[in-house]
């Protein structure tokens, strides 16, 4: 059974879920990370660090859209619907979305690079606010919805300054169409850098899988980064 494109990659585009209080450990030895400053700067390094479809698997291919670019996000509002907003302070941000050949996974990654660090910290603290008001959201405009929103922990998960680690359940496609689906979504702050890493898959009994997978993409984005 192929996965509903519902989860994550949804018609506003970028996403940010929300999240629990830090999965992760901050590190003791923080490494280096480029310093930027120009919007194009941080285009040419974000190509650099989000996945490509290789990096997932060799059965994995480009999803529809492959890239999307630009200042917007999601946020999920006061009455807990996820709604597009422009990113305050951010320099870009390019997420890619790929997923299995036979549509059984869909997966994305995704790099923001704001002109400060503070900032950086702030996009992760605000995906906490709303797991304890909403651990049921929709998407404004949109029939899809989900369910048991709730915090995992990744201790293994290490070097960043911050990282949240949320999984949920979507219910309900964009249709109004039942659906089945799980998913992992990492968020983490680096310097001035938002990291994200999320995959899907139907059933629960795959969240172990998605966990797994989502820990090792974000891991190679951090290298990625790391080395610049």
């Amino acid at each position: 059974m192929g996965v509903a494109v519902v989860v994550i990659v949804t018609a506003l585009g970028f996403f940010a879920f929300i999240s629990g209080d830090d999965g992760g450990e901050p590190s003791d030895n923080p490494s280096k990370v480029p310093s930027v400053s120009s919007s194009a700067a941080a285009r040419n390094l974000a190509k650099r660090v989000a996945l490509t479809p290789k990096d997932w698997g060799s059965t994995f291919v480009r999803n529809s859209p492959y890239e999307n670019t630009g200042q917007y996000w999601t946020f999920v509002d006061q009455d807990c619907k996820i709604t597009s907003e422009s990113l305050t302070d951010a320099l870009d941000g390019l997420q890619r979305n790929v997923k299995e050949s036979d549509d059984t996974v869909l997966s994305d990654s995704s790099l923001i690079t704001y002109k400060r660090a503070d900032s950086a910290e702030s996009f992760v603290a605000r995906q906490r606010e709303p797991l304890r008001r909403c651990p049921k959201q929709g998407i404004a405009g949109s029939n899809a919805q989900y369910e048991n929103i709730h915090e995992v922990k990744v201790p293994d998960l290490k070097g960043f300054d911050d990282l949240v680690a949320a999984e949920g359940h979507a219910t309900v496609d964009s249709d109004g169409q039942k659906t089945d689906d799980y998913y992992t979504l990492l968020t983490a702050s680096k310097g001035q850098f938002v990291l994200q890493a999320s995959v899907t898959r139907n059933g629960s009994e795959t969240q172990e899988a998605n966990r797994d997978d989502a820990v090792n993409a974000l891991s190679l984005m951090l290298s990625r980064l790391e080395s610049g």
